[in-house]
């Protein structure tokens, strides 16, 4: 055998408990990040440069502009968020998104089904999350994590392992 050939590679640091990649992570954080700042922003100037001629159209251009800048990446990464703990997890982002979306809205609009699903679909996705992630095995802390307080399903540490 060549001595310069490895037979194994090295061990980890810590393993990936995502199914994307970090880079394919990092990059779509970049695009969602610009998105909300950018499209928000578009529609805010837009708007603001609309003279007092304008046509309907343009002034809901300019809304779905700020809103769909908030809305569309925030879905976006809650269910790519989902998706990347657990194959089927972007339904649970979707129920999440949907509930923190809707739940406020139903408030400010003075619908009350509207808030009251809307915060129902909200309180479960984040109980969802947590029970996808615990099954995943992804590290959750509670609190600090230099303290580690309350933590589950920290890989460094034995104890607090899903195994």
């Amino acid at each position: 055998m060549n001595p310069r050939q490895r037979t194994s590679r090295p061990p980890a640091e810590r393993p990936n408990p995502y199914r994307f990649s970090p880079t394919f992570i990092r990059a779509m954080t970049i695009i969602l990040c610009i998105a909300i700042v950018v499209l928000p922003t578009v529609g805010i100037i837009y708007g603001a440069t609309l003279g007092s001629d304008y046509a309907e159209w343009q002034s809901v251009l300019a809304f779905a502009l700020i809103i769909g800048g908030f809305a569309v990446p925030l879905i976006a990464a809650s269910v790519l968020g989902g998706e990347a703990i657990r194959r089927g997890g972007g339904f649970v982002g979707f129920l999440f998104a949907a509930g923190l979306i809707g739940g406020p809205t139903g408030s400010v609009l003075g619908i009350p089904w509207l808030a009251v699903v809307g915060y129902i679909a909200l309180g479960l996705g984040v109980v969802l999350f947590f029970v996808i992630g615990f099954a995943s095995k992804v590290p959750i802390w509670i609190g600090s994590r230099d303290s580690k307080t309350m933590s589950w399903n920290d890989p460094d540490n034995p104890d607090t392992t899903n195994t």
